[in-house]
């Protein structure tokens, strides 16, 4: 039999690529909107789940993060999706309505401004070409975490624009792992939920946020789209006899302890727990979550920590949170769901009342077995706990509905508009 000729192969091969794309459409454009780049280990833990589950769903989708830091989000995350670009397009537009300077924005519904930047080319020239991506996107996706409430209510325009963008477009709307509360209040909370309540998918990771968005539709609770994340099924190993301590110093405002409010009350009062459990310097580890906001306080403590450990952002990114080594202090919402899920004990500590209670509680609604505790004048020392977390059945079950969301949301080789 004859050997076909180069030009026959040339051809036959184009013709399966042709085959390829028109299979798996290469056309497809899927827009995250995220905070990641600030960066805070949470923020881009989930971001970098949606990119990992997106690249394996949908490999020849182009995917655009929206982020406020899209520089340093690209070095932190591009390993997680090869088709993944990094924009700032939506948050440019929210963050110059709120500039003294912007003249053309109404100071009362600055709202109305974004959304009708963002769904139209030609109305900020400069920001056109990350605009023209936005209008091409056939899925719109706001990702995870509790940024959008009264604690940050100018992002509530985020989601007016995505609506408006959905109107003018077709492309579908969704929010996953969302947490709104403490709510935003007066017309651009009344915004906020107007525009929520015209998403297609709008998942939610706590109940007052669920109460707060009763009876719009596509309204679900699957809680936290950290859940996504491979880390959360790793193997359990025993626990070491040591405390991993995570303190914030950013959202203390509302602690009170011991006749002390703010970062001073939280230092005061995690010396005070670690001298009940008698636990020395050296067998502390220190975790940074958010670079330079989690060393305050480990600062003010610098006598009480003489030898502990101390693992920096850099370094918690790449080699993950240290679970199994210890029972957990810790003020942030991520660490206590990863460790939680490891099977560690530990004690949540809500910096504040409204905002990371809130937060905390979803995760023992979840099924976390943590001490949640508050600041206030019934505040007392806990005692060291040893109830573990998650059960193995409990991580199990908050994983498949999770992961069974987000299948949905990204059918393998389908594009959805």
């Amino acid at each position: 039999m004859a050997l076909p000729s180069v030009t026959e192969v040339a051809q036959r091969t184009r013709s399966v690529r042709f085959k390829v794309r028109s299979r798996v459409d290469s056309a497809d454009l899927i827009y995250l909107v995220t905070t990641a780049g600030f960066p805070n280990f949470g923020d881009e833990l989930i971001t970098e789940a949606w990119l990992r589950h997106i690249a394996v769903r949908r490999p020849m989708a182009r995917v655009v993060v929206d982020s406020p830091r899209p520089g340093q989000a690209s070095l932190l995350l591009r390993h997680a999706n090869r088709r993944a670009v990094f924009v700032d397009t939506l948050w440019e537009l929210v963050h110059h309505a709120l500039s003294p300077d912007a003249h053309d924005v109404d100071p009362d519904a600055p709202w109305e401004w974004v959304a009708d930047t963002a769904s139209r080319l030609g109305a900020s020239p400069r920001n056109d070409a990350g605009i023209d991506m936005l209008l091409r996107a056939g899925t719109i996706h706001l990702v995870g975490g509790g940024f959008v409430n009264a604690v940050w209510p100018h992002h509530g325009a985020l989601l007016s624009a995505m609506a408006a963008v959905a109107e003018k477009t077709g492309a579908r709307t969704v929010a996953t792992g969302a947490g709104f509360t403490p709510a935003i209040d007066g017309a651009a909370g009344a915004a906020m939920l107007a525009a929520a309540s015209r998403f297609d998918v709008l998942d939610v990771r706590d109940a007052p946020t669920e109460t707060l968005l009763a009876g719009a539709p596509g309204l679900s609770r699957t809680g936290d789209d950290a859940w996504l994340s491979p880390i959360l099924t790793r193997p359990r190993t025993p626990a070491g006899a040591g405390v991993v301590l995570c303190a914030q110093s950013d959202l203390t405002d509302t602690f009170s302890w011991d006749g002390r409010t703010g970062t001073d009350a939280l230092a005061s009062f995690i010396r005070a727990t670690l001298d009940a459990w008698e636990v020395p310097g050296r067998d502390v580890t220190v975790v940074e979550c958010i670079p330079g906001h989690d060393y305050t306080i480990p600062t003010m403590l610098a006598d009480r920590l003489e030898g502990a450990a101390v693992i920096p952002f850099r370094n918690l990114w790449r080699d993950g949170l240290p679970v199994n080594r210890g029972t957990w202090l810790s003020t942030r919402y991520h660490p206590h769901m990863i460790a939680a899920a490891a099977g560690d004990s530990g004690v949540a500590i809500s910096a504040s009342t409204d905002y990371y209670a809130t937060k905390h509680q979803a995760l023992v609604d979840a099924g976390s077995a943590w001490t949640v505790v508050s600041g206030g004048v019934d505040l007392q020392t806990p005692a060291r706990p040893t109830a573990g977390g998650y059960t193995p059945e409990a991580v199990q079950e908050n994983v498949r509905r999770k992961k069974s969301l987000a299948d949905s949301l990204y059918p393998i080789g389908v594009r959805i508009r």
